[in-house]
């Protein structure tokens, strides 16, 4: 036998019944009364707890098992003495054991719910869409043990009379009673209720409106009549426990958008952490070049020409302007730089008929090309000549001249 005193408000010695002679009668007293209400059995069990504490101490060492039962009578007797004296009906007859089978299954059908309820919340930015496939399967399974249990009423006597049920009972009430990491843990039972229902919003919003001010915006207003309501079946929940078959897989699901939203702090909807990199190619302005067309002084296009940076590397545009239908985009880029030229070499793009990538060649282009007078720079001096120059003027001029470039034939690739 272990107990143990404390003082109590008057000064008065009380009993915490702690050893397996005091539990083993209040879990009888628990599954003799488990028909009747919850809150009337929990204040029915306070006052048989403070029972055997009296009688704890009245007895002393001779507190055991035959003791209790030959002062307070069976545990099955005692619930029979309090229901008369409550004005309750007598305990039905025990449900069969086949009953109890469907009981086991409707309490194993709301722990599946729960575990595809967190593994979808906690995967959701992952998996896009294909969450929804577990948060179907989710619902199904809880739906089914919803349906098994509700021919039980509010009070799910036979699930509740389950050992597992009752010992979990029985664990909560001490942890209200001795405090403890647990017990504080159930004192927070309400403050949970108010923050599931901001999650609630907060996901509706980010999944309606947008990561930006409209999901903000979406979410506050949401949590207004969310609080409330998550409240409410937070207590409703307490007296029809067939609501559990919904509750705990929500709250799973709740649970399971918080952990993601921790871990993925600092990353995007993909779960690709937040990070600006130079796109492949040439851009201007931002704005990536699909094709370089050159032209020389006199607005002429040019062919086959190579470009070059000032340390000799080649200049190459973006290759991968469009995807080939089937083939899933993020997986069509590589880490292989793009080609360079010559230019020009056209634009690829997605053939709408055939849905294919296909080459299409330079389009007619009017360019002006500006004059200057100025010398241009070159890397090394000219070879004297002896030849006559066919070299044009260099007379100041600002005239422009506008040329128009024909097309080239069309190239597939």
């Amino acid at each position: 036998m272990s107990t143990e005193s404390t003082g109590g408000p008057d000064g008065a010695a009380t009993t915490r019944i702690g050893d397996p002679v005091g539990i083993e009668y209040l879990l009888g007293l628990r599954e003799a009364l488990s028909d009747l209400p919850p809150a009337e059995v929990e204040e029915i069990v306070e006052d048989a707890r403070g029972h055997l504490a009296d009688l704890s101490d009245e007895l002393g060492p001779a507190f055991d098992r035959a003791a209790v039962r030959d002062r307070l009578g069976t545990p099955e007797a005692y619930a029979a003495e309090l229901r008369t004296a409550a004005g309750y009906p007598a305990r039905q007859a025990p449900a069969p054991r086949g009953r109890a089978a469907t009981s086991w299954v409707a309490v194993a059908a709301l722990v599946v719910a729960a575990f595809f309820m967190l593994w979808a919340g906690s995967v959701l930015w992952k998996l896009g869409d294909r969450t929804a496939l577990l948060v179907f399967v989710a619902a199904v399974t809880a739906g089914a043990g919803f349906v098994t249990v509700w021919s039980e009423g509010p009070a799910l006597p036979r699930t509740a009379a389950l050992p597992s049920a009752v010992a979990l009972r029985e664990r909560l009430d001490r942890a209200r009673t001795d405090g403890g990491a647990t017990g504080f843990l159930v004192s927070l039972q309400p403050g949970w209720w108010v923050l599931r229902a901001l999650v609630a919003a907060g996901f509706i919003g980010w999944a309606f409106g947008g990561g930006g001010s409209a999901g903000l915006v979406t979410a506050l207003v949401l949590a207004v009549p969310s609080v409330p309501l998550s409240v409410l079946l937070g207590r409703r929940s307490a007296a029809d426990r067939r609501l559990l078959w919904a509750v705990v897989p929500l709250n799973a699901f709740a649970v399971g958008l918080l952990v993601a939203a921790v871990l993925t702090q600092g990353q995007d909807r993909t779960g690709d952490a937040v990070s600006y990199s130079t796109p492949p190619g040439l851009s201007l302005d931002g704005t990536t070049v699909a094709d370089v067309r050159p032209f020389d002084a006199k607005g002429r296009p040019l062919s086959d020409v190579y470009l070059f940076d000032e340390n000799g590397r080649p200049l190459a545009v973006d290759d991968h302007s469009c995807v080939d239908e089937g083939v899933d985009e993020r997986y069509a880029t590589t880490s292989t730089p793009p080609a360079p030229g010559p230019y020009p070499r056209g634009v690829r793009t997605t053939d709408p008929t055939t849905g294919r990538c296909v080459t299409r060649p330079p389009q007619p282009l009017v360019v002006t090309i500006p004059q200057t007078t100025a010398p241009r720079p070159t890397s090394a001096p000219a070879a004297p000549s002896t030849a006559p120059s066919t070299a044009p003027s260099t007379a100041p001029s600002t005239a422009q001249s506008t040329v128009p470039v024909p097309a080239a034939p069309t190239t597939t690739g």
